[in-house]
């Protein structure tokens, strides 16, 4: 017989925690449709790009049961409703920016909140960093893969309420409890496991290779390798910029992740305690190839792709963006880019994170991005059918 195990002790915790995560699903929010001439700058977007990336999306749906559901369920549907398009989209290759957009005009509907409902655009990128197979004395920080003692907890099969949402942790002595933080793994709690995939130079290197979920390691022989995200110990996101700002360290105008690093370079003997104000750590895996890969299991694609909260926005979808600038200088960010990816920060009705790139220059444009703007939903023509006539329904 196989071995279980009960949730004692923290029992009542746990069915309380059932019951918020049910209490706190969102409300149904309410959509409008929108002209694609409304968008501004849609006729002069790379769609190009974007068709590449949707392309990639199209490759998951048209492998998955037409029944499959797509959270959230009135802008996901199910995965048959996906696939017409994505059969008209496999039919066509090197498409020009007009002709993408030609495409996405005759195959989706534009919707968007009801309300004037902004909010936080962020952006994030693949790190490159010197790395080693094996510790050295310079060489000595370690990226970890899963731990084979780390459970992912279904909670979908307690409640149909609860379809999409997990708990993360171990069991200990026959009790699920939480995993190790990050203050217990930088402190030796997954030592002699031989969970260890490459060795880093510094201690800020390996932080941010969890903070972007993926990174470029290049090694002394000139290699390089892409690692990504393989799971995470399931403790809450903690963005550190925001211990600095309250601090009085950095002033909220000038926060990037570049300023968090030059701190940290400046505080040696403080930043240990710093990057521990974010328990959540985060475990990898190589990749074949060499950009990384996004939640929906497909490679990004650099400016256009789109981490999102699932619990708002349907992965796969397309989606128009439309940012202010949150520099004088800068130009609005107007694009259509492809829900792909999620994140630990990434929560919220409207709050996503842009996928830029590898590297320093994709650093550059990631490290400062905190602009302000509105999420455009394109919904397959056939669900757009469906949720305009449910919504006049309910009228």
């Amino acid at each position: 017989m196989g071995k279980s195990f009960i949730i004692t002790g923290t029992g009542f915790l746990f069915l309380l925690f059932l019951w918020l995560l049910i209490k706190t699903t969102p409300e149904p929010a309410e959509y409008v449709t929108v002209s694609y001439d409304d968008l501004e700058n849609w006729t002069s977007d790379s769609q190009a790009m974007a068709f590449t990336a949707f392309k990639k999306s199209c490759m998951v749906f048209l492998s998955e049961p037409a029944t499959k559901k797509i959270l959230p369920e009135r802008l996901g549907g199910t995965v048959g409703d996906w696939q017409p398009s994505c059969r008209a989209a496999e039919k066509l290759d090197s498409l020009t920016d007009k002709q993408s957009r030609i495409f996405f005009e005759r195959q989706f509907t534009i919707f968007s909140y009801s309300t004037e409902t902004e909010g936080l655009f962020t952006g994030y990128f693949a790190p490159e960093y010197q790395g080693s197979d094996k510790p050295t004395e310079i060489y000595n920080y370690p990226l970890y893969a899963v731990p084979p003692d780390l459970k992912v907890l279904d909670l979908g099969k307690f409640s149909s309420e609860l379809q999409g949402k997990s708990i993360i942790g171990e069991v200990k002595d026959g009790e699920f409890i939480p995993y190790k933080d990050r203050e217990n793994i930088d402190n030796g709690a997954l030592n002699n496991r031989k969970l260890e995939l490459v060795w880093l130079k510094d201690p800020t290197d390996a932080f941010f290779m969890h903070i972007q979920g993926s990174g470029v390691i290049r090694y002394e022989n000139g290699e390089r390798r892409t690692f990504g995200y393989a799971g995470k110990n399931g403790k809450a996101y903690h963005a550190i910029g925001k211990f600095l700002i309250e601090s009085g360290e950095i002033t909220k105008e000038n926060m990037s992740m570049q300023a968090i690093r030059a701190w940290i370079k400046v505080n040696p003997l403080q930043a240990k305690a710093l990057m521990w104000k974010n328990p959540s750590y985060v475990f990898f895996r190589p990749l074949d190839g060499e950009a990384p890969v996004g939640s929906m299991n497909v490679e990004l694609t650099a400016g256009r792709s789109l981490a999102i909260d699932r619990t708002y926005v349907p992965m796969g979808m397309p989606v128009w963006l439309d940012l202010k600038p949150s520099a004088e200088e800068a130009d609005p960010i107007r694009r259509l880019v492809i829900a792909q990816d999620t994140g630990g920060a990434i929560k919220g009705r409207v709050r996503a994170d842009i996928y830029w790139g590898i590297g320093e220059d994709a650093g550059l444009m990631a490290g400062p991005m905190k602009e302000r703007g509105r999420f455009y939903f394109l919904l397959p023509n056939q669900l757009a059918k469906r949720l305009l006539s449910e919504m006049r329904a309910a009228e």
